[in-house]
């Protein structure tokens, strides 16, 4: 099991190189609705990450932030194009 620190230095996107701290940080900071706050985060419109973000997004707006559950939605992430690159192969 990962500890918060761990967790908040994870890579949420590839696409604009942001942890999770710095998206809870962007989040944070803004009152634009998901999709726009998002691009803030991604520097893109790809939905790669979307899950984790949309999570941390919405825990962002309740104040309360599961990191475990942020951690697993990464990992799976991850884990899925693990898989399809190595079906690529």
């Amino acid at each position: 099991m990962k500890t918060k620190e761990q967790i908040l230095e994870m890579e949420i996107c590839e696409c604009g190189a942001k942890n999770v701290a710095q998206a809870i940080e962007i989040f944070g900071d803004t009152a634009l609705p998901y999709k726009k706050a998002k691009k803030l985060v991604t520097e893109c419109n790809k939905s790669c990450c979307r899950v984790a973000l949309m999570k941390v997004y919405d825990m962002n707006l309740f104040g309360h932030f599961d990191y475990d559950e942020i951690a697993y939605l990464i990992e799976q992430r991850l884990e899925r194009l693990k898989h399809l690159s190595e079906g690529m192969e």
